[in-house]
């Protein structure tokens, strides 16, 4: 509209208005604050609902060179960085679109999607639940509630005793069996799910139990039943002295050089019980790989390491209801696996029975755990077995009944191991947790009253994990203790009050709650050798010598990620097995048990040669 037809309508409305002319172009303002951006970015404006593409196109094309004009209804004001920037985003736009960048990235999402699975892990697999949803939890009946019929609430409960209502201090403090006055009323800590709050499980009934596995069923009844008899041919074998004396006469160099050509592989890896390891033990034969290993709630799973059957050899057993602590075969005959459990029972696996007899049991009402055993006489049938209350019991597996022949007390507190000298077996040594180191004399010993020890194992601190002889010539006693010691002390001449430790490890031994405590043992057949877990970063078993000089490390960071507690050599041949508290075991041989090894008749597996040093 021109200037005259403006004029011309004002006056009509009785308004002077002055003659608009066009300014000339004036120098630029100071820019005032940049508005906010987020408004351009969007794809439709709240406001106008137009399109801010088709603004955008717009405002690359004017020709305008004032960066103040609006260029739209809503009040958009874009300056020459602000176009440079939107010019910037389209030109990207369409380079993305020449190149087809999403089929590439739908692509690279269907390549990344198929890629390899990880390894199967080997052993015991968890099972799937395939019940039905429980249904919701029902509302609280009125006795639960402590009210009465009419809804009235009713006076509290009286509180029930504690359990530890009968202690009394005997001989300088409370032992440890008068913190179990009540019959199996302890609770589990510490778990979930259906563990959650649960008390601890009653003892197995008295008796012989069958030997089935519970992890065979259905259509693999027949591989446990093949195991079975291949664990009938192992009882019946034999193991020739010779072998047994071979690693005797070894020399520390000459066994520290087949020991460092130990190694493990994916498949010397298996997990072979559901809980926590207490225990292990590789079973004598030369002929098959048998690693046995007790957990925490009184399974037994035994790992035929070369076969791939059903769980990868891994064949579960449940002969108790509390933690196993010790398992070993007899030294005669090898078709007889011993286990003792917190549960206050002693049990024997036997092979050609397929049974698991009772040895040994305490008083039910006594609740006393059986807590560590070793065979007294060379052929295994008598045992000395340490108590949770601190007393030791003289057991006769030939006899009759369950009961202890001889009782006697030994500590005020609860034992951890006891072990007998290889060779005088009159004397025996062992340990507590309130760091008393103890040798006794069996023929000296009383029924009633305080022991007289012939020697005390002195500098220990805290609670002694556990103390060994050496199984060739027993004179040397190997010691774990909580104040992070490993100490060997000379037992060569057994008769002093007290012993001195000859040499005194510094070692890591704080494994907290949740892993099972270090136990250092004795390489089998030598006086100068032994093995223990450790704490280290990467994880590893460490291999010393008597003079608490480390020698080797077995370790691998791709098979071996946790800390190993409980260890056990093979008694003649090169192979180290190591079990954590998940319930895995490792195995650590020398190359002849593997691939180059001959079959055995009639059986696909493959039988271990005798390793040449």
């Amino acid at each position: 509209m021109s200037a005259e037809e403006s004029t011309s309508s004002g006056e009509e409305w009785g308004v002077k208005r002055k003659k608009v002319t066009k300014p000339k172009k004036a120098t630029k303002p100071k820019k005032s604050a940049p508005r906010p951006k987020k408004a351009v970015g969007k794809a439709k404006s709240k406001d106008s609902g137009k399109d801010d593409k088709a603004i955008v196109g717009a405002n690359l094309d004017s020709d305008s060179d004032d960066d103040d004009v609006p260029l739209s209804a809503a009040g958009h004001y874009v300056s020459e960085y602000e176009k440079k920037r939107l010019q910037n985003i389209q030109e990207n736009a369409a380079f993305f679109e020449s190149i087809d960048i999403q089929s590439a990235k739908n692509n690279l999402s269907e390549v990344s999607g198929s890629a390899k699975k990880a390894a199967r892990p080997r052993g015991l697999q968890p099972r799937k639940n395939g019940k039905a949803p429980l249904p919701p939890p029902r509302t609280r009946s009125l006795r639960l509630q402590n009210k009465n019929p009419e809804g009235a609430q009713l006076p509290p409960k009286p509180e029930p005793a504690p359990l530890y209502q009968n202690m009394h201090v005997e001989r300088g403090g409370p032992t440890y069996k008068h913190f179990f006055v009540q019959r199996h009323s302890c609770v589990r800590r510490g778990l979930t799910g259906k563990h959650k709050g649960t008390p601890f499980g009653p003892r197995k009934p008295a008796g012989p139990m069958d030997m089935t596995a519970t992890n065979v069923k259905g259509d693999d009844k027949g591989l446990g039943d093949r195991f079975q008899q291949d664990l009938h041919r192992l009882a019946k074998t034999s193991i020739p002295k010779s072998e047994v004396k071979e690693r005797l006469t070894l020399s520390q160099e000459s066994f520290l050089k087949s020991a460092q050509s130990m190694t493990i592989a994916e498949e010397r890896l298996a997990k072979v019980t559901p809980e926590r390891i207490f225990s292990l033990a590789v079973h004598p034969s030369t002929t098959k790989m048998l690693v046995c290993a007790g957990d925490k709630w009184g399974r037994l799973g035994l790992w035929d390491v070369e076969s791939k059957e059903g769980d990868d050899g891994v064949y579960l057993y449940n002969p108790h209801s509390r933690p196993i602590n010790c398992l070993q075969f007899s030294p005669v005959h090898h078709g007889k696996l011993y286990m003792c459990s917190y549960d206050g029972t002693m049990r024997c696996a036997e092979f050609e029975k397929d049974v698991f007899s009772e040895v040994f049991s305490t008083e039910e009402d006594r609740d006393s755990l059986v807590k560590y055993f070793d065979f007294l006489s060379e052929d295994g049938t008598t045992c000395l077995v340490g108590l949770g209350d601190g007393d030791v019991a003289v057991i006769d597996t030939r006899t009759k009944g369950s009961e202890a022949e001889h009782l006697y007390p030994a500590h005020d507190r609860t034992i951890k191991t006891v072990s007998v000298h290889p060779t005088q077996r009159h004397y025996f040594v062992s340990c507590c947790n309130d760091s008393n180191v103890y040798i006794y004399d069996l023929r000296n010993m009383k029924k009633k009253g305080s022991q007289q020890f012939v020697a005390s194992l002195y500098q220990h601190s805290r609670s002694v994990s556990s103390a060994y002889f050496s199984p060739a010539s027993g004179s040397r006693i190997l010691t774990t203790c909580f104040d992070d010691r490993i100490r060997v002390f000379d037992s060569s001449t057994i008769g002093q009050q007290t012993v001195k430790p000859l040499r005194e490890l510094r070692h890591n031994n704080q494994t907290g709650r949740w892993l099972t405590p270090f136990r250092a043992v004795w390489v089998p057949g030598r006086d100068d050798l032994f093995v223990t877990g450790s704490m280290k970063q990467p994880r590893q078993i460490e291999l010393y010598n008597d003079k608490s000089a480390l020698l080797h490390t077995y370790m691998d960071p791709d098979y071996l990620t946790s800390i190993c507690s409980i260890n056990a050599f093979h008694p003649t041949q090169h192979l180290l097995a190591g079990a954590n508290s998940s319930g895995k075991v490792h195995v650590f041989s020398a190359s002849s048990f593997s691939p180059a090894s001959k079959k055995s008749p009639g059986s696909p597996r493959v039988v271990l040669k005798k390793l040449a040093v």
